[in-house]
């Protein structure tokens, strides 16, 4: 009998034990199975604690929405907005390109993610900035400038549209910075303008390229003294994975916006639509 009860109590050891290393092992473990609420009020209370947000109308609301992101997601790194888009959101940022790719402002899965910035860029005031900061956003499968995340940027394939809309906002929380659009086109992925450390002259070499291949011609001037703001996005135009849709500023010194609307130069044969 001794020998029974002994065995027993290590059988109950054992298992508390693997119990413990379980939960310790995988943190996720919890989270599986949220707890039931007491009451739908409750549910909706908790859902909205989630789901605040709104459309930030000016750096000060800006800092607002930041300040609470934060808290939300400490990989918080600043905010987008794109005046007649729904873009006006957080950006996030993480250690690698893949983290966030599936993933909403709160890590939770959405198809759609969020928009984060390369793993590589350094995000501060102006001056901390890396020469190139991309910002990668999900598209639909139809370029719906009307579709969700940066399906928008396809609404500067509308003439009107880029010329009313000469600049973006992309923010930080001590620096409320303004970025002019230069160049706005189709690409296939071996044209790396997704580099981050950069020299004046590869950065050059982007800019040319990016001018080259541009739906118009802002008559922007861009100089290898200025930092980049690059927003990529896929495109299914060309029926593969290989082909994006860029959409490029440079940063101003001011927060001065430029005389709307733009008299842009259209070039037809850089559209690329049948």
């Amino acid at each position: 009998m001794k020998i029974l009860a002994a065995l027993l109590v290590l059988l109950v050891i054992g298992l508390i034990g693997g119990g413990a290393f379980l939960l310790l092992s995988n943190p996720d473990f919890l989270a599986e199975e949220p707890p039931a609420e007491s009451s739908s009020a409750s549910k909706s209370t908790a859902q909205a604690a989630i789901d605040v947000k709104k459309q930030a109308a000016d750096f000060t609301e800006i800092q607002e929405l930041l300040e609470y992101e934060i808290l939300q997601n400490p990989d918080t790194a600043a905010w987008l907005k794109i005046e007649g888009t729904d873009i006006n959101n957080s950006v996030l940022q993480s250690f690698d390109n893949v983290d966030y790719l599936r993933k909403n402002e709160r890590r939770q899965y959405d198809v759609y993610g969020c928009y984060f910035a390369d793993y590589e860029c350094s995000i501060g005031k102006r001056d901390v900035l890396s020469q190139n900061t991309i910002i990668y956003g999900h598209n639909d499968v139809t370029d719906d400038p009307d579709g969700r995340r940066f399906a928008q940027l396809y609404k500067f394939l509308d003439p009107e549209f880029a010329a009313a809309t000469p600049c973006i906002q992309f923010c930080t929380m001590d620096d409320p910075m303004l970025w002019q659009v230069f160049a706005v086109f189709y690409t296939h992925t071996y044209f790396n303008y997704t580099d981050v450390n950069i020299t004046d002259e590869e950065k050059m070499a982007i800019v040319n390229t990016a001018l080259e291949h541009s739906i118009y011609d802002y008559n922007v001037p861009v100089e290898a003294t200025d930092k980049l703001l690059t927003l990529s996005t896929c495109t299914t135009l060309f029926g593969d994975d290989n082909h994006r849709f860029v959409v490029m500023a440079k940063l101003l010194p001011d927060e001065e916006m430029p005389e709307t609307p733009l008299d842009l130069v259209e070039r037809p044969e850089n559209r690329y639509q049948e």
